[in-house]
């Protein structure tokens, strides 16, 4: 059962008129600032203005590092810039080499391999380095923790200078000078940079200006290492997207040809496209191909390093689908077993995607995950991990310490290798651990940043959101809940069928990724409520609003309606597996065919398929209905609830009529009858049958006898007549309300509810 909370987030404050003004505030926008308490002149400068950027030298051994590169610089020192694999280290090493190549430094780079050297600083690279001559290294986007390799590189005369990001530990590396936004003896006003943000701040600092041609690529770093979107990183990510659309890179440039893309390059783009791509040749090969990309001049060479990157994109994400699918399996089995901190491993996994296979894992049920690949031949497990936010992954991993060869990370991502034989050790320690610090069962929780009608998606409200941008972490994509609608089309897409598009109201569009198999418990007529966020979808130069639906909520009993519909609408339930109702007079076809009265459990899905022939007995069954899927169609062969019960005054008629003549025959008479009574020959016959039932005539065939009565006799008293009663009674409760007001009838009506 899904036991997602849905909160939606209550504003504290208003915006005041002034600032409205000012800002332009929309309706819309007005109401999501204000839930997300974004009220200040200050606080919305930071979300439409956008213009903070903090001088490098407030960071913390910035003058140090600066005054050592400059001498380096002058003497002719060997300059190393060492990176790492990801869209963040590339773009990290690109935005220093290209700062140092601007002041006249001898500068190369390096970026180590994933499978054979590992993340961070390298003892071997290290020391072929010294060989070669090398006596700076820069290391960007890492080194925080490489405190053995710094001490080798003092031991072989070199001067490492650290720009990082990530977690501090408890003590410091032995370098010349470390730049990182978080020092315990700086001051830096913000944060929460990325690597090639640290990265920027050293070419700034050693340029003496603002470097706009190098926002692009900070742009893409920060977004791809998903690092906080607020204060100064929506400065840079801002200025970077702008720069990007005014003067995209050759690289770039071939890169997004290759992935089929036209048009505005945004945060999406960024965080869907180029970012995935540039990822995806250090998952699987030497990231040095996504390094050269972000720097080459020439097109033809662009092109083909493109084709490239497009390959091993590709492959990446077979390689991922095959992982997750035998991932699953044994995450469904340690779930079974209690299990709330899942940990897998298998050998042959490649180490370079098992972190987006731990975020699959995360986002499908919600609890931390670690991924591994066992390397036998080495005797060593090695992979990532992915959490939750009630989960620190760093504090869970280090309070592990002991059984862990090295680690690294963040609350929510970390990376490790470990003893194949401290595996299952680990996994218990991390259960323990999580048990210890949380109580209770972990519960999803999803902030909703306004509740909205279908009249308020509209091209225009999209657009005015769109004035928010760039979205990112800790400042997302407006979260809108869209509550009571109907399914009105529902079917699979993509690859694999592994998507979900569905159509609400018969007017909106929306996806939900990777959640194709959801499809048969989303049945066309579903009343669902939807999370999501929308963006604008242009096909053939019409444009329509779009929904990407984050999460789906359904009761527990969802009911479809199928009521006076064409039987095309609903032809695919005959092959159903299900338990159908049917009308007592009708055969069962086999053990799944019920009449109305009798009780019907274990079915996950129950079609009520004829129109029953008494409430009491349709009650009965309903409230012993333990489905999920409940289908109401209500077939009959003739509906009365239009022509309705014939009144009093035309039975007078009819009697008269009859009363005329001794016999009446209706072959020849009928059309007369018909005519002076003003009823059709259907409701004609039901009278004429009441007035058999009450011995006022004679019905034989098409002959009809009048019959002397000594007394009054009282239409209520014939079952004809109560038996039509009945049926329009049962007409208008079950097949001619609304379906809300029908839900209510049943509901109200459930032993159960």
């Amino acid at each position: 059962m899904d036991k997602t909370v849905w909160t939606v987030k209550q504003p504290v404050d208003t915006i005041p008129a002034a600032l409205i003004k000012k800002y332009h505030i929309t309706e819309i926008n007005k109401k999501i600032l204000e839930s997300r308490h974004i009220v200040t002149e200050a606080a919305l400068h930071d979300i439409f203005i956008a213009d903070d950027i903090h001088d490098p030298f407030t960071m913390f051994d910035m003058d140090k590092a600066v005054k050592r590169i400059k001498t380096a610089v002058d003497n002719n020192e060997m300059i190393l810039v060492y990176g790492d694999y990801d869209a963040d280290g590339v773009t990290s090493v690109t935005v220093l080499v290209d700062s140092l190549k601007s002041i006249g430094a001898n500068v190369g780079w390096y970026i180590p391999n994933r499978f054979t050297e590992g993340y961070g600083p390298n003892e071997q690279a290290f020391r072929e380095a010294s060989e070669a001559g090398v006596s700076l290294i820069i290391t960007v986007d890492n080194g925080i923790q490489g405190h053995h390799e710094v001490d080798v590189a003092n031991e072989l005369g070199m001067d490492v200078i650290i720009t990082d990001h990530h977690e501090i530990g408890q003590t410091l590396p032995d370098a010349y000078a470390i730049l990182h936004p978080m020092h315990q003896d700086g001051s830096y006003p913000f944060h929460h940079l990325a690597g090639v943000g640290v990265s920027y701040k050293l070419a700034c600092a050693l340029n003496g200006q603002l470097n706009e041609h190098l926002l692009g690529f900070v742009a893409i770093g920060t977004i791809s290492d998903l690092v906080s979107l607020t204060g100064e990183n929506r400065v840079l990510v801002k200025r970077g997207l702008k720069a990007l659309n005014a003067n995209t890179p050759i690289g770039l440039k071939a890169l997004l040809q290759q992935a089929s893309f036209k048009g505005e390059i945004t945060e999406e783009t960024v965080g869907f496209i180029i970012g995935p791509r540039l990822n995806a040749v250090g998952r699987l090969d030497d990231a040095r191909l996504a390094c050269e990309l972000l720097q080459i001049d020439d097109e033809d060479e662009a092109e083909w390093m493109s084709e490239q990157v497009e390959q091993f994109n590709i492959e990446r994400k077979e390689i991922v689908s095959s992982i997750t699918e035998q991932a699953l399996i044994d995450v469904e089995e340690k779930i079974a077993n209690g299990n709330r901190f899942i940990v897998v491993a298998k050998e042959g996994w490649n180490e370079g995607v098992l972190g987006i296979v731990a975020s699959r894992i995360t986002e499908q049920y919600h609890l931390p995950a670690i991924v591994l690949n066992i390397d036998y031949d080495n005797d060593y497990a090695k992979g990532s991990a992915r959490s939750i936010a009630q989960v620190s992954m760093y504090d869970s991993l280090d309070a592990s310490r002991a059984l862990i060869t090295k680690f690294g990370g963040h609350h929510m991502a970390a990376g490790m290798t470990l003893p194949i034989e401290n595996i299952e050790q680990l996994e218990k320690a991390l259960n323990n651990y999580l048990d210890t610090h949380i109580d209770g069962e972990i519960v999803q929780e999803i902030e909703i940043d306004a509740a909205v009608e279908m009249s308020d998606i509209t091209v225009k409200n999209i657009n005015d959101m769109d004035k928010l941008r760039p979205f990112g972490t800790d400042f997302s994509a407006p979260l809108l809940s869209l509550m009571n609608v109907e399914l009105t089309d529902v079917k699979q897409i993509g690859q694999n069928q592994a998507h979900l598009k569905m159509t609400v109201q018969n007017t909106l569009n929306a996806l939900m990724w990777n959640e194709g198999a959801r499809m048969s418990a989303l049945p066309v007529g579903s009343q669902v409520n939807l999370a999501g966020t929308l963006q604008l979808n242009e096909w053939n130069g019409n444009v329509q609003p779009q929904m990407i639906v984050r999460h789906i909520k359904q009761d527990a009993m969802q009911m479809i309606d199928f009521r006076n519909v064409h039987p095309n609408s609903y032809k695919f339930l005959k092959d159903e597996q299900a338990a159908f109702v049917i009308h007592p007079s009708k055969n069962k076809l086999n053990e799944h065919y019920f009449h109305y009265g009798e009780s019907i459990s274990g079915y996950d899905k129950v079609i009520f398929r004829d129109l029953p022939d008494s409430e009491e007995k349709f009650l009965d069954t309903f409230n012993s209905v333990d489905a999920t899927l409940i289908y109401f169609i209500f077939h009959t062969q003739k509906q009365l609830y239009f022509e309705g019960m014939p009144t009093s005054e035309k039975f007078k008629l009819l009697y008269k009529c009859i009363m005329i003549k001794p016999e009446i025959n209706l072959e020849k008479e009928g059309g007369y009858l018909l005519q002076t009574i003003k009823v059709s020959a259907d409701t004609l016959l039901f009278m004429l049958d009441v007035y058999h039932e009450l011995g006022l005539i004679i019905k034989t065939g098409q002959r009809i006898k009048k019959q002397e009565v000594d007394k009054k006799v009282d239409l209520l008293s014939s079952s004809t007549y109560q038996a039509r009663l009945n049926q329009l009674k049962l007409e208008s409760k079950l097949l001619f309300s609304s379906f809300d007001e029908f839900k209510q009838y049943i509901l109200s009506n459930n032993s159960l509810s």
